[in-house]
């Protein structure tokens, strides 16, 4: 039992690994290197990014869509991602979407996040409706890996009200991340 468990293990990471299929891997990204137990598991931790909206206020309707997740050591050698999510709806108080995987490699003591979204999104509000600017820089932080380890997340908390700014004309908006990440 417990070899079926390593084995669908090892499937899973050598799947995460592989990145999202829609994008080519970079020829110049460096291997990166990781202690393997006798039966070629990677030894180290898997932990989950979620995205939740929060402070909606009278939207009824706010469409992100997520270009790309990367993971990073603090020296910047790039972790295993398995992006999950290509768009995510921020009107949902009460659910984190889960954005990605990442694969943490033991004695990595803190890593840096960066999640990117593509050019537009949408939002509705009032029977209104329009274009959601979504092309600002990346929401990014570094996060302890004790803290993942608490619950096996982050959770960045993006305050919709806060977020979502008049751009030009009335149905335009444009998303300036204000946010909070919990563990």
């Amino acid at each position: 039992m417990k070899k079926l468990m390593l084995s669908a293990l090892a499937a899973t990471l050598a799947l995460s690994a592989c990145g999202d299929a829609g994008h080519a891997a970079s020829a110049r990204e460096p291997e990166l290197t990781t202690t393997l137990t006798p039966d070629e598991v990677p030894v180290g931790k898997s932990f989950e990014l979620r995205l939740r909206g929060t402070n909606a206020q009278e939207y009824r309707s706010v469409l992100v869509p997520v270009r790309a997740l990367q993971v990073t050591t603090l020296s910047g050698e790039p972790l295993s991602v398995r992006l999950a999510a290509r768009t995510v709806e921020l009107t949902d108080a009460e659910h984190a979407y889960l954005v990605g995987n990442f694969f943490v490699p033991q004695g990595v003591t803190s890593v840096r996040v960066q999640l990117a979204f593509d050019d537009y999104g949408g939002w509705e509000k009032g029977g209104e409706g329009g274009a959601l600017n979504t092309q600002v820089a990346p929401v990014s932080f570094e996060a302890p890996v004790d803290s993942l380890s608490q619950r096996g997340r982050a959770v960045v908390q993006l305050d919709v009200g806060k977020s979502l700014q008049v751009d030009g004309a009335q149905d335009e908006r444009v998303l300036l991340p204000t946010l909070k990440v919990s563990y």
